[in-house]
């Protein structure tokens, strides 16, 4: 079976450039009706749970693409936004911000790293596995864990395309464990 992911929908602070991540924003109407078209794209799909990103554009993209569905939502601190730390609140467009975001392992004065981020995403996957494996499952999050998980199937990321990788608000993902690249490990070379 296979695993979902769903960004939250727009809010005002994505509308306007600023960086979220631990704020706990609201989705915008053009959020909620990217949540509505969302739920459009997952109707005929049979999800039997919902893992959830407990801040509020999470929650309510989750609540409206799914409205009428008896599925029951199990929330996750591991799927919370990247917390940004000293960054959050200002614009996405910053130049420091900008340069120090292309650091994989640049944590965030009071915040994370992509690496902190990807090491709870990558344990709640695993986590989640023996689920996913078995029923369609639905994930709503943020676009710092996105990127991670998009990593943990993909693979292979160099750190300028883990960087550039947008997922966009209500945009939905699929992913199967089965098809997940594990990449080979290469022999050390002779002596």
């Amino acid at each position: 079976m296979s695993l979902y992911l769903l960004r939250h929908g727009r809010t005002d602070w994505n509308a306007s450039g600023t960086i979220q991540g631990r704020f706990d924003v609201p989705l915008n109407d053009e959020g909620k009706e990217q949540a509505r078209l969302a739920g459009e794209k997952l109707k005929d799909i049979p999800l039997t749970r919902c893992y959830c990103s407990p801040l509020i554009r999470a929650k309510e993209t989750a609540e409206i693409a799914l409205k009428g569905r008896n599925i029951p939502f199990f929330f996750d601190d591991r799927l919370v936004e990247m917390a940004y730390g000293d960054f959050e609140g200002k614009k996405w467009k910053d130049p420091r911000y900008q340069y120090l975001r292309r650091q994989l392992s640049y944590r965030y004065p009071k915040g994370e790293s992509y690496l902190d981020v990807a090491h709870r995403a990558f344990s709640f996957l695993e986590e989640i596995r023996p689920y996913a494996e078995e029923e369609d499952v639905l994930i709503v999050c943020h676009g710092g864990i996105a990127r991670a998980i998009d990593a943990y199937f993909v693979g292979e990321e160099t750190n300028d395309s883990f960087i550039d990788k947008i997922c966009p608000n209500g945009a939905i993902r699929k992913y199967d464990y089965v098809d997940r690249y594990i990449p080979p490990v290469m022999p050390l070379p002779k002596k």
